[in-house]
């Protein structure tokens, strides 16, 4: 499939949201928590409902799920999927690791993706095939070890909590540097071949969809926590840069006491 047309979009969909959101960084701005106890604010809801409206005027057939308002025919042919800001608790707090993410579906495939970073200026636009960070291909490291990986993650109590505990502290000891640079920001690290290790313990649709066409782009190797397909709330997600590192750290993850 010619994937152009909408790469074309989700860059203007990045560009409307960007700057809106990097207009009201760092203001005050009022936060309300939904019932999972996570942040939102009405920046979060004014930006989704910026990008609806962009999505619904362009192509009026297909369908859009988003984390603050809903889905709207999400048994179209293509599917929408946004998190306006994915990392809210950077947002708030001012720390500017957070991202716009948004993904196209395909008959529920993942087929395009983008992960925008307005303040430092920075996009990851995936499709699968490439992997664009600000325009110019980008590819993964060609680490095979764990011994001297850069290891990030959103929440570090998640992965020990959702997770084996004694196999996510081994994991921990064998990097060199182990950091919550997450969210949507440590994939793009990933991706770029700053980062080799991401993962993340829980995830919901909106969280995953874009960011998978960008690590297949980029070339990692990614699965759930058990190295299966049930990516999302369940099984989470661990990306890698290379298979021989992705398999390591399941390993480690699984069996912490070969280690």
């Amino acid at each position: 499939m010619n994937t152009e047309i909408f790469k074309i979009f989700v860059n203007e969909l990045a560009d409307a949201s960007g700057n809106y959101i990097a207009d009201a960084f760092g203001k005050h701005v009022d936060v309300d928590f939904k019932k999972d106890n996570s942040p939102v604010t009405e920046i979060d809801k004014n930006t989704e409902l910026l990008l609806r409206d962009m999505i619904s005027k362009k192509f009026p057939d297909h369908g859009i799920i988003g984390e603050e308002f809903g889905n709207v025919n999400e048994n179209a042919e293509f599917v929408w999927v946004l998190d306006p800001i994915d990392g809210t608790k950077s947002f708030i707090t001012k720390v500017p690791l957070f991202g716009t993410l948004i993904g196209l579906q395909h008959c529920g495939k993942p087929i395009v993706g983008a992960i925008n970073q307005p303040i430092l200026k920075e996009r990851i636009v995936g499709d699968c095939q490439t992997c664009l960070f600000n325009g110019k291909p980008v590819r993964v490291s060609d680490r095979t070890s764990p011994e001297g990986m850069t290891l990030l993650t959103s929440d570090s109590r998640y992965c020990a909590h959702y997770h084996n505990a004694e196999g996510w502290r081994k994991l921990e000891d064998k990097a060199a540097i182990s950091r919550t640079w997450g969210d949507c920001y440590g994939y793009m690290l990933l991706c770029r071949g700053i980062a080799h290790v991401m993962c993340d313990a829980l995830l919901e649709v909106w969280d995953f969809t874009a960011l998978l066409p960008a690590l297949a782009g980029a070339g990692a190797a990614f699965s759930d926590w058990s190295g299966g397909t049930n990516i999302g709330h369940d099984g989470g997600l661990i990306a890698s840069c290379t298979p021989q590192l992705h398999a390591a750290v399941l390993d480690i993850v699984a069996n912490p006491q070969k280690y």
